[in-house]
């Protein structure tokens, strides 16, 4: 398991290699994380625990070493389709896509988008979301909605119709549909898509 050292010395060799195209040197990476010029052995440490990690890869070349990133571990679970049209059955499936690391993280998965409801948030047919799980939302927020423990969809939801919870879909040809809470189980939380071209 990393330490937040480590997790904080990753990110900055990622950002540098996206900036720079090469790998950092030790000054550079010791001024970054904060210690000294002379504690380059807390950083080979790291470097190796990383590493074995399998999160980088070193190759020594002559007197320096060079860092790659191992882009394999960019992935989300792929978890199913989701309906943005009419509900559909939620199966699971066990496939994963590559994605950049700014949208992994804890607790995040993606899903097919299958319909048109949500073509006015520019969230396509065909596109993959990239959901954060949670069981609660806020007013307006776009969610994976389960309903009757049955079918899941992609809307928008409200809470301002007292008692019920109305999912309202992006799309000027729809209607929003409203439902007694008891019906809906809230699965996460729409934060950013994919759209393979």
């Amino acid at each position: 398991m990393s330490t937040d050292f480590q997790e904080n010395l990753y990110k900055f060799i990622s950002e540098y290699l996206a900036n720079y195209g090469h790998s950092p040197h030790y000054n550079e990476m010791t001024t970054a994380m904060g210690i000294r010029p002379t504690s380059k052995s807390l950083i080979t440490r790291s470097l190796r625990a990383l590493n074995k990690a399998g999160k980088i890869s070193l190759k020594k070349e002559g007197r320096k070493v060079a860092i790659s990133l191992n882009r394999d571990r960019k992935s989300l679970p792929l978890i199913g389709k989701i309906s943005a049209g009419l509900p559909i059955e939620a199966i699971e499936q066990t496939q994963c896509i590559d994605i950049k690391e700014l949208l992994t993280g804890n607790g995040r998965y993606a899903l097919q988008v299958k319909g048109n409801s949500m073509i006015d948030e520019g969230i396509y047919d065909g596109d993959f979301i990239i959901c954060k799980k949670s069981n609660t939302a806020n007013e307006g927020d776009i969610v994976v909605a389960l309903i009757d423990q049955m079918n899941t969809t992609l809307k928008r939801i409200s809470f301002k119709v007292k008692g019920l919870i109305t999912l309202i879909p992006s799309n000027t040809e729809m209607k929003p549909r409203a439902y007694f809470p008891e019906r809906i189980c809230i699965q996460g939380i729409y934060i950013g898509l994919v759209r393979l071209s």
